[in-house]
């Protein structure tokens, strides 16, 4: 056959390269970023975002990035617009007295065009702001999860909006089409497809090593467009048919006005007979499509996969061209894998005849080739077919000859470079790795930026005030460890956690971050805390509060080699708990995917003092900024805190703490009577035990901690500040030690502010929170009174986030007004939640005439078991125990742990008659609750309206019996209505 026409022009491109530096014409410069003065550090903080938006522009030959501006309100955003020129508008939903349609109308009215977006903490809040019609004042809403590679992608999605018609016109430049009306979904896409694009232009650069070359061929990667509607997506297709790369489309979308099931299809269908060639992606919710989609010529993806984003990775990487060029026979026998265009040529002259007629027949080498901008050569490729050759080893000459003449243009005059990154150690609170910080990392950080910027109240003088200094492992080198290890494959499994713990532990990280590790050890000597920080932790709209391991190491052997392999077990400990159970149970309850979560490491001395061969603080705890049971004269507003003598864990765990109200510390309901005091007074306290076997504890360092006596904190000396002393004689408590009888931590002294400013601190730093974050917080402390030597006291933050309040509006009177007393299952006048909780048919509760305090542990494994069950068939459920679920104390009440409670939707907790019914505020157990929005009663046996109908559920048959737990399945579901407002809830009965 003749040759091809243009045949002699392939390899034209090197001389093109100064046409790509007219590319992107339209560039985000400068953003105004509208939030709280907390959500703006998160964004401008967490990930490095601007240390990651400047290097983005140096590489894209800009020159400058875009420069962030930030206001705190609708308002001043609006004034701010009036003097300055802006390219892009990012803001939260709270603007404050502005609500967001007429400040997006306002920003229009002032910059005409000028893009505005939303960004929301959770998708319960973004799905109702995408219900409302904004109309043309809000361009696009969007799903924060803490991922700074969402934010990259929204400025990326705006310059390609402005940019695609000019630059595919003036270079051929390629587009994808995504068609998702989810905004979780597409939240999660936009970044996933930008980072590949990135990732694919960094693998480019072994083949074009010369800086400008890089610089101008980083402009030309492919433009991503998202249609929410069949209309919207077939209008790009249309427009920019002979520019696509491929598309990515959900089955179900909007067509002429409503949700039709039979879009996607119906779009492959037409696009197919457009250009038969087209790589295309379904991804559905709904199983059984995938046949169809095939039948069509398409990929299909699950949505509920727990890997759908590394099936959609892969789809991106193989069908689109961005991953290697992978050879395979028409079976699908993959015989050869090039990973660069150089490799082509030889990969060419080997693979057989049919592999190389499947790839041609399809056009795939011009597709791999337009992924990597070399849109010449693509088009130049794209019409060769194999008919179009006498022979196939004519094909191949063709073939070699156009990838030959394409390497040696682009290496004319390149000079390689050789690039090495640097750790840069930035004193008290310093990173490693190029990701994320996680959200109790940016929560530390952004405090300890607040404390680096204010001055302290006069009466806080003498305080030491601080964060200990921290070191955080970024989310990228969790990503690391996962890949070099292989580990997702058991992560994502129905191993044990025992089975996960085991996989972590034998994995290896590289020799870099042994040496970090071995330069942190060598500053730190004191006992350690590594603290897990995940993406997802410490969210607006979750805050997975003690669902990750945090280890305590005694960080005491004097071999630097042995104190280094405590901390890589650790360290995998924390990372092995992403993938526990308990955690994947949470995220599946809260919308999200275990996939989507990384973890980040915080690392930092232990806050405390040793004593003896034991170390812990003088004492630690938590404290809320809103208080869901305001009692005796204060306000929701006052707050609410505990505090335990030693370690924290106390108080996360439910244990025996004092809990006050910051702001009305004298105001101590289970400290009422001389006999509440000695009932519900702390008497053990965890500390970790300094001689703990080191290689004991890296496969268990739980050890470490131990439970002490008051005893042992007397001996120390740490008693006396926090105790008081229990006369039998007299019947009467005391402040202080300095009388023989029953001690008793109080905190008498310090909530007097007599030896310790404890609440005026918490009322300051719980302000300043809620102020900063513009939300409730929630925060976690540790304290040491006066030391030896002269020490001063302490006060360390450990932890703050944003805390989840929810009210809702029920009219619980006029419920009761208008209902037989007959109906009523259950009232309280100490509920939490909020609004109406509807299709509750099962019942699980413990029967109070055969309750054995000695078997809480068997009952809740038997909870466990039906929860299980009742996951499995998606069914909640009504929980009805005594004492408080979810404690530490079996004594207390059900020692539940979250996962084997997280299907129920609303939980009652009865008042054990020898153990008041005190609030589980400031406990992991209890955040994961309220966050979720459980239906959250406690019936009082002091309290005369309260009460549960045990008489009708003994009436009702079993489903299932054991000693003392009972599940009833109901014909027609109960009704629970929550007033959040006034601590009211009542159930009603279908009778």
């Amino acid at each position: 056959m003749s040759d091809p026409q243009n045949r002699a022009s392939i390899g034209r491109l090197g001389s093109r390269d100064a046409m790509f530096g007219d590319l992107m014409e339209f560039r985000v410069r400068e953003i105004l970023l509208v939030s709280s003065l907390y959500d703006s550090y998160v964004l401008e903080e967490d990930g490095l975002l601007a240390e990651s938006l400047d290097v983005e522009y140096s590489q894209l030959n800009l020159s400058a990035a875009p420069r962030i501006a930030r206001v705190p309100t609708g308002d001043e955003a609006i004034e701010f617009l009036s003097g300055h020129s802006i390219d892009l508008v990012i803001t939260m939903p709270r603007l404050g007295d502005m609500d967001l349609r007429r400040f997006g109308q306002e920003v229009k009215r002032r910059q005409g065009g000028l893009p505005v977006i939303v960004l929301s903490s959770n998708p319960a809040e973004a799905a109702r702001l995408k219900e409302m019609d904004f109309g043309e004042a809000i361009d696009q809403i969007f799903i924060w999860r803490g991922d700074f590679r969402l934010f990259l992608a929204i400025v990326k999605h705006v310059e390609d909006l402005r940019n695609a018609e000019r630059d595919m016109a003036l270079a051929g430049v390629r587009g994808i089409v995504l068609i998702e009306n989810s905004v979780r979904f597409y939240s999660s896409y936009l970044p996933l497809l930008y980072t590949e694009l990135m990732r694919q232009t960094q693998r480019v650069m072994a083949d074009r090593v010369n800086a400008t070359q890089r610089r101008r061929r980083m402009r030309a990667r492919p433009k991503i467009f998202l249609a929410e509607t069949f209309e919207e997506a077939w209008d790009l297709v249309t427009r920019y048919r002979d520019h696509l790369l491929g598309i990515i489309s959900d089955a179900r979308f909007p067509r002429d006005g409503r949700s039709d099931p039979e879009a996607g299809f119906e779009f492959v269908r037409r696009v197919k007979k457009l250009d038969p060639d087209m790589p295309i992606l379904i991804q559905s919710s709904e199983d059984d499509l995938e046949s169809r989609a095939h039948a069509l010529g398409a990929a299909f993806v699950k949505k509920r996969s727990p890997r759908l984003l590394d099936e959609l990775r892969s789809f991106i990487q193989t069908s689109l061209g961005f991953g290697d060029f992978v050879f395979q026979m028409p079976d699908g026998s993959e015989v050869e894998r090039v990973r660069e265009i150089a490799g082509m040529p030889a990969a060419l002259r080997k693979v057989p005849d049919a592999s190389l007629r499947h790839h041609a027949a399809r056009n795939h080498f011009s597709n791999w080739c337009m992924a990597r901008t070399e849109f010449d050569l693509a088009e130049r490729l794209r019409p060769v077919r194999v008919s179009e050759f006498d022979h196939i080893d004519e094909l191949r000459a063709y073939l070699i000859e156009a990838f030959d003449r394409l390497r040696s243009e682009t290496q004319k005059g390149v000079i390689a470079e050789f690039s090495r990154s640097d750790l840069d150690d930035t004193g008290g609170f310093a990173r490693i790795g190029t990701g994320s910080l996680g959200g109790k990392g940016r929560g530390l950080g952004f405090i300890n930026a607040l404390l680096a910027e204010g001055a302290m109240p006069a009466e806080f003088e003498g305080i030491r005030i601080f964060v200990p200094p921290s070191v955080v492992l970024a989310t990228d080198i969790f990503d690391e460890f996962m890949r070099r290890n292989a580990l997702e494959g058991i992560a994502l499994s129905d191993a044990s956690d025992e089975e996960i713990t085991r996989a972590f532990l034998q994995g290896s990280f590289p020799a870099s971050l042994d040496s970090d590790l071995l330069s942190f050890l060598a500053r730190i000597r004191e006992p350690l805390a590594v603290r897990s920080s995940s993406l997802l932790e410490d969210s607006h709209e979750r805050p997975f509060a003690g669902i990750y391991r945090t280890v305590m190491l005694p960080n005491a052997d004097p071999d630097e080699g042995a104190r280094l392999a405590s901390l890589r077990a650790a360290i995998q400990h924390v990372y092995a708990s992403t993938f526990f159970r308990g955690a994947k149970a949470y995220i599946q309850g809260s919308l999200h995917r275990a996939e989507e979560e990384k973890m980040a490491v915080v690392l930092q001395p232990l806050a405390g003092r040793p004593h003896d061969e034991f170390y812990y603080p003088d004492f630690a705890g938590a404290a809320c900024s809103y208080n869901y049971y305001p009692v005796l004269g204060t306000t929701a507003e006052d707050g609410v805190a505990l505090v335990a003598l030693g370690l924290g864990r106390t108080v996360l765990e439910g244990g025996r703490s004092v809990r006050f109200s910051p702001g009305r510390p004298r105001s101590m309901p289970q400290f009422s009577s001389t006999a509440d005091i000695v009932a519900n007074a702390q008497r053990r306290f965890y500390a970790l035990d300094r001689s703990a076997d080191p290689v004991a504890l890296r496969a268990d360092p739980d050890r470490a901690l131990v439970h002490l006596d008051l005893d042992a904190a007397e001996a120390h000396g740490t008693l006396s500040r926090v105790a008081s002393t229990y006369s039998r004689e007299n019947d009467a408590v005391y402040d202080g030690t300095s009388r023989p009888g029953v001690r008793l931590v109080t905190f008498a002294r310090i909530l007097k502010g007599e030896s310790f400013p404890l609440a005026g601190l918490l009322r300051h730093f719980l302000d300043l929170g809620r102020r900063t974050m513009s939300c409730p917080v929630e925060i976690e402390y540790a304290a040491n009174l006066n030391g030896p030597g002269g020490c001063p006291p302490e006060f360390a933050f450990l932890q703050i986030r944003p805390m989840v309040v929810e009210t809702g509006a029920a009219d619980i009177q006029g419920i009761l007004g208008r209902e037989e007393p007959e109906r009523i299952l259950c009232y309280s006048t100490r509920a939490l939640g909020h609004g109406r909780v509807r299709e509750i048919r099962d019942i699980v509760y413990v029967s109070p005439d055969r309750f054995d305090r000695s078997k809480t542990e068997q009952i809740a494994r038997e909870v466990g078991e039906l929860n299980d069950r009742l996951s499995a068939e998606d069914r909640p459920y009504l929980l009805i125990g005594p004492g408080r679920w979810g404690t530490s104390d079996p004594w207390l009440g059900i020692p539940v742990e979250w996962r084997q409670i997280d299907r129920a939707g609303v939980i009652i907790e009865l008042e054990l008659e020898e153990v008041p019914l005190t609030p589980s505020e400031g406990t992991h157990f209890f955040q994961n609750l309220t966050s979720f929005g459980i239906g959250y009663f406690s019936v009082l046996r002091s309290d005369d309206r309260s009460f549960v109908d045990f008489d009708w559920l003994r009436s009702i048959p079993a489903a299932r019996e054991s000693f003392c737990l009972r599940h009833l399945h109901l014909p027609e579901p109960v009704d629970v209505w929550v007033d959040g407002r006034s601590g009211q809830g009542v159930i009603l009965k279908r009778v």
